[in-house]
């Protein structure tokens, strides 16, 4: 495993923002899929299009990959000096679950429409659940770094520190 790095490169913070994004266009636009198990399960239903949410989820889980390739090759920033323990253990737990969330969504999520395996199908849609509360308190645990704690914490997101 690599060492800790000052800065996120310019390729974490792309993967960073373009993943965020893949995630809440899956999260707020997923009528279609739905519709489309609906109809695939006998029933009746309009604008049945799967085919958004299938290649924004194959998406979300090849460049989940390549980030943890470069977060094992090339490691991540340390936390910010003088953050409290809790905070630090917290944050790592928030991470640990993003990152099994983004491998486990879609994964059971082409279980359930290629493989039709029912319980992947359920599982996917009770797991989704997960993601809203976890984001919220991922931009709420980055704020209160940013401005209650003052550790710049926002701006490794958005200028990189080395080219990669």
């Amino acid at each position: 495993m690599a060492s800790q790095t000052a800065g996120y490169s310019r390729t974490h913070i792309i993967l960073h923002w373009v993943i965020a994004a893949l995630v809440l266009f899956q999260l707020f636009v997923h009528t279609g899929m739905e519709n489309a198990w609906i109809v695939s399960q006998g029933g009746v239903a309009e604008g049945a299009n799967p085919l958004p949410h299938i290649l924004a989820g194959i998406a979300i889980l090849v460049l989940a990959i390549w980030r943890v390739v470069i977060r094992l090759r090339h490691g991540a920033p340390a936390h910010p000096a003088g953050q409290p323990a809790l905070l630090t253990v917290l944050a790592n737990g928030v991470h640990l679950v993003f990152y099994a969330l983004l491998f486990i969504l879609p994964l059971s999520g082409l279980a359930a429409w290629f493989g039709h395996v029912e319980p992947a199908a359920i599982a996917h849609v009770y797991i989704q659940l997960a993601f809203l509360p976890l984001i919220g308190l991922h931009v709420a645990g980055a704020l209160v770094q940013q401005f209650w704690f003052r550790t710049g914490v926002l701006r490794r997101m958005a200028v990189p520190d080395r080219a990669l």
